[in-house]
């Protein structure tokens, strides 16, 4: 892990790496709703040992199971070598939403407002494009937290709809937008749902095998 001194770096995580995502990521939590900054997550403190352990878990699990992971952190070299910022994808939990993955994002507070956030977005949309062959990503965003919302949008993503009173963190009552991009072009969806029908037997309609 070896950062450029002048802009953090951007690498995949690995195994080794859950510890020192674990410990970012608990600073990471607690600065939800402090500093000026808006709610952003569900709870405000983590226990080390589950997160350390169930990183490890969802990074070594292959795509064709249920509830993989696949992160990439953001590195800074200043003052130390740390964590500063991540992006992971995780699979759903049935076989049959494995054509998506849901978006997790945070960047620690001093380091926000830098382009980062775009930076982490453009790596993880590439590799589920390119590399993991998804369909789509999820996501979920409070409505407060109004930056994350634009970034998301100038991203592509946009609002499948919004859970109102969705999370009660610290007295603060929580809405919060889901949100989806698509990563292929409708005639490329449908492609692929014509050949799915055919081999499940039944051409022209997708998810019915033959009787």
């Amino acid at each position: 892990m070896a950062p450029s001194p002048a802009l953090p770096a951007i690498v995949p995580a690995q195994r080794s790496d859950a510890r020192a995502f674990m410990a970012y990521l608990i600073e990471h939590v607690a600065e939800s709703g402090r500093h000026g900054a808006p709610h952003f997550a569900v709870a405000t403190s983590l226990a080390p040992d589950e997160v350390e352990q169930s990183a490890r878990e969802r990074w070594s699990k292959p795509l064709d199971e249920p509830l993989w992971g696949r992160a990439w952190l953001l590195l800074s070299s200043e003052p130390r070598p740390r964590v500063i910022g991540h992006i992971e994808l995780r699979g759903g939990r049935v076989r049959s939403e494995s054509h998506r993955a849901v978006v997790a994002m945070g960047i620690l507070h001093p380091h926000t407002g830098q382009g980062h956030g775009r930076r982490l977005l453009e790596t993880a949309i590439a590799w589920a494009r390119d590399r993991a062959g998804l369909a789509y990503l999820d996501l979920g965003v409070f409505s407060n937290n109004e930056r994350a919302v634009r970034l998301y949008t100038r991203m592509g993503f946009v609002p499948a709809g919004t859970r109102d009173d969705a999370f009660r963190v610290e007295g603060a009552i929580l809405d919060e937008i889901q949100m989806t991009l698509a990563l292929r072009a409708p005639e490329a969806r449908a492609a692929g749902q014509s050949e799915q029908a055919e081999q499940a037997g039944q051409p022209g309609q997708p998810g019915q095998g033959s009787r």
